[in-house]
């Protein structure tokens, strides 16, 4: 009742003079604020930790959640978590028709038990180069690109239509594969979050979106797939240019896949020397300086077309096979040509080495810039996204 005199209808309050007026809202201002309940102030050394859990929180939403949560680290966290996945939802549903034609490409390699190694590339889109750039970002691409790696079957039988071993992943399921921890910290030995998250490819993309304020997409992946009755040791030659020294990612990315066969047997196991794994890595980086090449050898019926990230349809073969070939180019890193330095190589480790397969893929190629609208519909659109 008490309440009801200090907080009288609109008209009542009209209805009274001026100065009972005035004295009845200062009374009210007084009591409501005299009533409010104490305002809970954040925990300094757990703001701390949340931020140090929590890449990319800002300082703000952390307050935020140790307030909601009245200082209770556990709680914080997945109220962070759950606050994330929201915003994210809205944001990549705002921004999902806004074109995203910079970005990464991610590249990792991998063991691959006695058949030697094998190897992942994705592209990962985003709307602006300064995105590209965000360590954020970067830390997603090479998520995506490691997930693609352990989670693929890499003993799948080969997709219908796809020619050598580099074999392209529907992206549907990529999405909904459970994302892995990034390689890159993994190598550098940054120490993992105090409370793991158990999140999809897609989800990680979505937080990723609410942080940095800009579409993203996963546009392609592709992997090494390694037959159980593949012949010799195999070798996937990794390389990425373009990332800003990141080890994972760049603005091309390139995979080359050779197989290494002992002379004195096909069943004799090779260890492939450092000589060997030095010629997959100069291999690779070559894919990476020459935009427009192929790879034949002789036992290689069809040449790779490398320059869209493709193969070469046979009808195709026969009006360039001896115009563009990678093994008769000069080896930028080797000095001679490629099937120069690998015939030296092969003979001085008594080996057989064959390359049967290569990609090279660079972020945005092939895809078509929209026509822009005018310069204030588009300053509108932004202001409605932010």
């Amino acid at each position: 009742m008490f309440r009801s005199l200090l907080s009288p209808s609109p008209s009542a309050l009209r209805a009274l003079p001026s100065s009972r007026r005035l004295l009845l809202r200062h009374a009210t201002i007084t009591t409501s604020y005299s009533i409010s309940p104490e305002t809970v102030k954040p925990n300094i050394k757990l703001l701390a930790e949340i931020r140090k859990t929590v890449e990319g929180i800002s300082m703000m939403k952390a307050k935020e959640a140790l307030i909601q949560t009245n200082n209770d680290l556990e709680k914080a966290l997945e109220w962070v978590r759950e606050d994330e996945a929201k915003t994210g939802i809205k944001k990549a549903e705002k921004l999902k028709d806004r074109q995203a034609l910079e970005g990464l490409v991610g590249v990792v390699v991998g063991q691959a038990g006695d058949h030697g190694n094998r190897g992942a590339i994705v592209e990962v889109n985003c709307e602006t180069d300064f995105v590209s750039r965000n360590d954020l970002f970067k830390g997603l691409v090479s998520q995506i690109a490691s997930t693609a790696l352990l989670v693929v079957d890499g003993s799948a039988a080969k997709p219908a239509g796809q020619q050598g071993l580099v074999h392209e992943v529907a992206i549907a399921d990529l999405l909904q594969a459970p994302i892995l921890p990034d390689p890159n910290s993994a190598a550098a030995g940054t120490e993992a979050a105090a409370t793991p998250e158990i999140a999809t490819v897609q989800e990680s993309i979505t937080k990723i979106i609410a942080k940095l304020g800009e579409n993203i997409s996963l546009r392609r992946c592709a992997v090494v797939n390694i037959p159980e009755d593949q012949r010799g040791v195999v070798l996937t030659g990794s390389a990425t240019h373009g990332g800003d020294n990141h080890p994972y990612a760049g603005k091309m990315g390139a995979l080359s896949v050779i197989t290494l066969v002992s002379k004195q047997g096909g069943s004799k196991k090779v260890v492939p020397s450092k000589a060997v794994t030095t010629l997959s890595r100069q291999l690779t980086r070559h894919l990476i300086a020459s935009p427009s090449i192929a790879i034949h050898q002789e036992d290689c019926k069809i040449p790779l077309e490398v320059s869209n990230g493709g193969h070469a349809p046979p009808e195709e073969v026969d009006a360039w096979l001896d115009e563009r070939v990678l093994m008769r180019q000069p080896f930028v890193f080797g000095g001679g040509k490629v099937e120069q330095v690998i015939a030296k190589i092969a003979k001085e480790e008594g080996l057989r080495i064959k390359v049967v397969d290569a990609l090279r893929w660079e972020r945005g190629e092939g895809m078509v810039k929209a026509e822009t609208v005018d310069f204030a519909e588009e300053v509108r659109r932004q202001i409605e996204n932010k």
